[in-house]
């Protein structure tokens, strides 16, 4: 492809923006919040809220701490002084049944999303190269696990779930137990032994060789000027609703197959004019500095977490202010930004290869590359169509500029 070309796919419409990246006269901007990090010398991009993700694991502990002191610790605190004593047995029933059955919940959500992160690593632009990096996941084998499966993890907890229930049923007797009820307990527990023997090597050893023979991340890198850039239009059709979703592409193609990919990575964009402002967003990174490109939203700092409570205390009225303040608690939010921070600045960098890291090492000045003669010369004659034309839009620059490139090539054959 080249860039302003418009191919019709069994998919859909596609509108090419490189190889060769020029100007398309939009306004750089990033209206999917894909730009994670930049510097003088890269720029990460990474999609998705990784605070919602925090904030919804971290809501089953307040979930457990609420009803805790609703459901256990205030019926005991009611009862007290009909029956001249508090009762440990209800809150320690309830609180023992969400350490088991409701806190899992919140680690299940907190460590998918930490292997989500990991399997979804970002892309890399480096501008003093002119390079970019692009992941993909290479080698690997299938290991087949007897029983291994979502299925097999539901049955365990269910099993778990109902070995802990009659384990906590005692707990509501505040009367001394009987042969029967000692025998029960006896046995309940010695159920669960036999429960924690059979399943906890079982899990282990299957994490181990799925680990060992899991695919390796790696990164491709490379020449921003033959980098494959578009923006597709796919036609969805749901149950009830016709739909169309707009896709930014950026690929790497395959020396062997020019129209598959070595490795891509692909972005919402919701319409064409947000993707081209999106990748113009990109372009001028690479072409013109950080300067020249907006800087990430930083929404999911802490710094921007305070500096929102901040605005909201002297905005917001009385009321509104503390409804805010239960909603942060409720969702922890707080210690949800916490875990995000973590989440960027130590686990992603340690996630990522050694090699990327290398890469993306400063080089002398000298070293740095510049842009080919081929592309200065298309960007000129770019800014000549737009000073010809100025009412052009951005996607009917760039199909001008393929056509004029098409016919000038004709001329030269």
């Amino acid at each position: 492809m080249q860039a302003g070309e418009h191919r019709q796919t069994e998919t859909g419409d596609i509108l090419a923006l490189s190889p060769l990246p020029v100007e398309t006269g939009a306004e750089a901007t990033d209206p999917v919040q894909w730009i994670r990090q930049k510097n003088n010398k890269w720029m990460d991009l990474q999609g998705g809220n990784l605070v919602f993700a925090a904030e919804f694991a971290l809501m089953f502990l307040s979930l457990a701490f609420l009803t805790t002191i609703l459901v256990g610790i205030l019926p005991s605190l009611i009862k007290w002084s009909d029956w001249g004593y508090f009762s440990w047995g209800p809150p320690l029933f309830v609180l023992v049944l969400h350490v088991f059955l409701t806190l899992p919940w919140g680690l299940v959500i907190h460590f998918r999303t930490n292997k989500e992160l990991k399997e979804s690593p970002l892309v890399r632009l480096n501008r003093v190269k002119r390079q970019i990096a692009i992941p993909r996941w290479g080698g690997g084998q299938d290991v087949k696990v007897p029983f291994w499966g979502e299925g097999a993890w539901i049955g365990i907890y269910v099993i778990y779930m109902f070995t802990i229930f009659a384990l906590l049923v005692p707990l509501t007797e505040d009367k001394p137990f009987d042969d029967y009820q000692q025998a029960y307990i006896f046995w309940s527990w010695v159920v669960f032994g036999i429960e924690n023997l059979i399943f906890i090597p079982y899990i282990t050893t299957a994490i181990y060789f799925k680990k060992k023979h899991a695919p390796r991340l790696e990164y491709v890198y490379y020449p921003w000027e033959k980098l494959v850039a578009y923006i597709e239009k796919r036609d969805a059709v749901g149950p009830a609703l016709f739909t169309e979703q707009v896709m930014l592409t950026l690929a790497v193609p395959d020396p062997g197959d020019p129209e598959t990919a070595l490795a891509a990575t692909s972005i919402s964009v919701g319409h064409e004019t947000a993707g081209i402002a999106q990748w113009e967003s990109l372009r001028r990174f690479m072409e013109d500095g950080p300067e020249a490109c907006p800087d990430p939203q930083n929404s999911d700092t802490l710094a921007h977490y305070k500096e929102s409570c901040r605005k909201a205390r002297q905005e917001k009225s009385t009321g509104a202010w503390l409804w805010k303040k239960v909603g942060d608690w409720f969702f922890q939010r707080y210690l949800a930004y916490k875990i995000t921070e973590w989440r960027t600045n130590k686990l992603m960098p340690r996630s990522l290869p050694q090699e990327l890291h290398d890469w993306s090492e400063p080089v002398p000045g000298e070293e740095q590359a510049k842009p080919s003669e081929e592309l200065q010369k298309a960007n000129r004659q770019i800014r000549a169509m737009r000073r010809k034309n100025p009412r052009l839009t951005p996607q009917q620059l760039l199909e001008a500029f393929y056509r004029s490139s098409t016919e000038h090539e004709k001329l030269l054959a």
